[in-house]
């Protein structure tokens, strides 16, 4: 008997108190649409009262970032192609933020390939797993994109500016292993064993105050002074919204894409 796919874009559990929230297009590489994060965000709403939060996808891949071939659908309508990115970044934005402020720890397991805008569910979590198998790219200077998700926003911070522009420049994927050691992965893991390790991290969460975690967060966060991350990110919208209805973004979507359509 053939099981037919869950429709939604999202998978939600709970055990006791810890939620997990999987990115659920896994035949389109958990691809982030506004649906997606508009329902991402009422789940974290949701779990207010947990003790931690995993945020990882089904399927093969944490998430590809924006679904191109939705971009490209609206190419001949400049307007409805502005709108489109407009309302993906706002609600990716509105995403990170809400991840930034729940009142417990948040785990990222990355369970396979991290590109575009994606990166910045990772990056606003406490904690990263990644598996040995998954890779992080940029893919903006390829598309034509502005960099969003936090690229310009968190990730400076953590990797230095001059190594993010160069990363965003050369668009070069980077392996698990050196996401481990430029500190964007805080442990690695074997797919075989990526649960197992996932459980560990969650069973050590278990034995503190979340409240620190959260507390921590906040201080951390307000180091940057009189700009708050709202604003950073609200920049990279603007700067997406502006390069997306060039006709060089739009060329290069459609060669993207061609390949792809040629192979059905």
């Amino acid at each position: 008997m053939t099981q037919t796919p869950d429709p939604s874009p999202l998978r939600v559990s709970r055990d006791a108190d810890i939620v997990r929230i999987a990115l659920n297009r896994p035949a389109r590489g958990n691809a982030l649409t506004p649906e997606l994060l508009t329902a991402f965000c009422a789940a974290l709403e949701d779990a207010q009262d947990a003790r931690a939060v995993v945020v990882t996808g089904e399927g093969r891949a944490f998430s590809s970032g924006g679904d191109i071939r939705e971009f490209h659908s609206r190419a001949d309508d400049v307007d409805a192609l502005e709108r489109f990115g407009d309302a993906i970044v706002s609600s990716l934005n509105r995403a990170i933020l809400a991840l930034r402020a729940l009142p417990c720890p948040t785990v990222a397991a990355v369970n396979g390939p991290v590109t575009g805008g994606a990166i910045g569910l990772m990056l606003a979590c406490d904690i990263t797993l990644m598996c040995r198998d998954a890779f992080i790219q940029p893919y903006y200077a390829r598309m034509g994109f502005a960099p969003d998700g936090g690229w310009t926003a968190l990730l400076p911070e953590r990797i230095g500016t001059a190594r993010t522009a160069s990363w965003l420049a050369l668009d070069t994927r980077v392996s698990a292993v050196a996401a481990f050691e430029m500190g964007l992965a805080d442990r690695l893991a074997d797919a075989s064993n990526f649960t197992a390790e996932l459980d560990s991290i969650l069973a050590t969460l278990a034995l503190h105050d979340p409240a620190v975690t959260a507390t921590s967060r906040r201080l951390l966060d307000a180091r940057r002074g009189p700009e708050a991350l709202a604003d950073c990110l609200d920049r990279e919208r603007a700067a997406f919204r502006q390069l997306l209805v060039r006709p060089e973004t739009r060329s290069r979507m459609a060669a993207f894409l061609a390949p792809r359509e040629a192979a059905g």
